[in-house]
């Protein structure tokens, strides 16, 4: 995928599988923080966020393809509150 790509093919053919990967890291950080293997847990839960961060930052170029202008930053903060929880959680 490339930033000429539309949002929508970022959002759905790349977002999908990201969240997938990144629900299933959680849950294993989760599962290995309970098993006391803090180190693991938490290498998991940076893993997830480089993750989608890296989706993060194409859907942020892709979306300046946005033709509508109102959509645009609409998109660009629920992309951004996205990250923020990501980071937090």
């Amino acid at each position: 995928m490339t930033r000429e790509d539309k949002l929508w093919k970022v959002w759905w053919i790349a977002g999908i599988p990201v969240a997938w990967l990144v629900v299933g890291l959680v849950l294993l950080a989760e599962g290995a923080h309970s098993a006391g293997y803090r180190g693991a847990g938490d290498l998991l839960e940076v893993t997830q966020f480089l993750i989608y961060f890296a989706w993060f930052r194409l859907a942020w170029r892709a979306s300046r393809n946005i033709g509508h202008s109102i959509l645009r930053p609409a998109a660009q903060g629920v992309l951004a509150t996205g990250l923020v929880f990501s980071a937090m959680f």
